[in-house]
């Protein structure tokens, strides 16, 4: 780190030179103090480089000389000698020197708490992270606040990061000597805990007593302060059970606190997910209510469909100029010139359209052995040529409106269910007279039901005439 470097981080320290107890040069072991960089409540902290190899290091001096200072002081020394992980300052050496106990340690910058949703979980996930392995050593922190959490930069992949070190081990405590029963002054005052007062846990402040649910009070108000005291709803929540005056409510461990945070969006996420579910559901039942109405049908019609060139074939009619390929030993009769028309062809069950279908111009040519029910209507000139099938016409629509010219070509049964004869049917019904073909008005359903009732009409007439 050069001299520009370690000016600007003491800058941003807010070093106050006069009142700094040793002064630039002061040796302590192998290392030379070059500039002061802020105190704590046992010692204080200065810039140091090595002077044989030249790199820099934070010096943390013990000034205060209290058995219970130097145990804190020693604690925190061996603590950090241990901690291997990135999580924590680098630990480089620990002595004693000009009268007073010192260490040194990997030199790490301040810096600003993050802000936005993603930032501030990467930094506390961080964070709860250092204070797990803490936890899992048997030690707590007791003093976790934004100005014990450094910065470590670097680069990656040519990109600069930033990571949080938690440092400041100066008041960690073994878990199981961590609660202390409060002691009476002879003014009947009692002892107050160690911490920071906003950031240390109310038991902590109050009694001295801390355990592991007072770091998680603590990391519950450094994310409240991320947030500038007003967090979002998915932080809220979180941050209300973590900072609870009452230590049992919180959560039951860091691992549990830093579950929360990943899981933070889950109930945004299920939300959402009903609300795609409802939407899908809406739109599922608009569409089931268009199908069932008149959807199903323009599919089931057009299921029917098959485009192609509609042909009159006869093997009595009179030769013409050329056979067709696709008919071997009958002649072709082309009604129209290579027609592109729809060819329905039915299945042997009976298919019923409830809607109308409005034909286009053109011609159709309807296929058994099914039998169709349907109103065919539209004011077009359409053709439609009837075979092996039967085709019950539910239109209302009188033929000179309908305007649908019907064609038999062999087996075809036409029944105009909703209709009366009339003269003006000659002119839009024709027969080629290849085969059985029938016409009625208001007749039966089927070709069965209509031999039965000519039957019985026959028999009625035989009757008639033997009286």
């Amino acid at each position: 780190m050069d001299e520009d470097s370690i000016s600007a981080m003491c800058a941003a320290h807010g070093p106050v030179a006069s009142a700094c107890r040793f002064a630039a040069g002061t040796i302590f072991g192998d290392w030379r103090l070059t500039a002061f960089i802020g105190r704590g409540g046992n010692g204080e902290v200065y810039c140091a480089e090595h002077i044989s190899l030249g790199t820099s290091a934070a010096l943390k001096v013990l000034v205060r000389d209290e058995p219970r200072a130097k145990e804190r002081f020693l604690c925190e020394a061996k603590l950090l000698s241990e901690l291997k992980s990135a999580s924590f300052p680098q630990f480089y050496s620990y002595g004693e020197a000009n009268g007073c106990l010192y260490l040194t340690m990997e030199l790490l910058e301040p810096g600003e708490l993050p802000s936005g949703d993603r930032n501030v979980a990467r930094f506390l996930l961080s964070v709860c992270d250092a204070v797990a392995e803490l936890h899992s050593r048997g030690y707590i922190h007791r003093d976790i606040k934004p100005s014990n959490i450094l910065w470590r930069t670097g680069t990656t992949g040519g990109s600069p990061v930033a990571v949080p070190v938690l440092s400041d081990l100066g008041l960690a405590k073994k878990i199981e000597t961590s609660n202390h029963p409060t002691t009476k002054l002879p003014n009947h005052l009692t002892t107050i805990g160690v911490g920071t007062p906003g950031y240390g846990a109310p038991e902590q402040m109050e009694r001295g007593e801390a355990t592991v649910a007072s770091d998680i009070h603590a990391l519950g108000v450094l994310a409240d302060a991320c947030f500038g005291g007003n967090p979002p709803l998915t932080w809220a929540r979180i941050i209300r059970r973590a900072t609870s005056s009452i230590p049992a409510h919180r959560y039951p461990s860091v691992v549990a606190f830093a579950r929360a945070i990943r899981r933070r969006n889950l109930l945004l996420g299920v939300s959402a997910f009903v609300a795609v579910i409802a939407l899908s559901g809406l739109c599922l039942s608009c569409f089931y209510s268009w199908w069932t109405q008149s959807g199903r049908e323009v599919w089931r019609w057009r299921a029917l469909c098959d485009y192609g060139e509609i042909v009159s074939v006869s093997g009595i009619c009179e030769p013409l100029d050329e056979s067709h390929p696709k008919y071997p030993g009958s002649i072709v009769r082309y009604v129209t010139n290579r027609v592109d028309g729809t060819i329905l062809n039915l299945p042997k069950d009976t298919l019923s359209f409830a809607r109308p279908i409005l034909l286009k111009p053109g011609e159709y040519r309807i296929v058994g052995p099914g039998r169709l029910d349907a109103d065919l209507s539209g004011p077009s000139n359409a053709v439609v040529r009837l075979k092996d099938c039967v085709l019950n016409n539910t239109t209302s629509v009188p033929y000179p409106q309908n305007g649908i010219h019907y064609v038999f070509e062999g087996g075809a049964y036409l029944n105009f269910v909703n209709l009366d004869r009339n003269i003006e049917h000659r002119r839009y019904i024709h027969s080629d007279g290849k085969s059985r073909n029938a016409l009625r008005f208001r007749g039966p359903m089927t070709f069965k039901e209509l031999d039965e009732e000519q039957a019985r009409e026959y028999e009625r007439m035989l009757q008639r005439d033997l009286r």
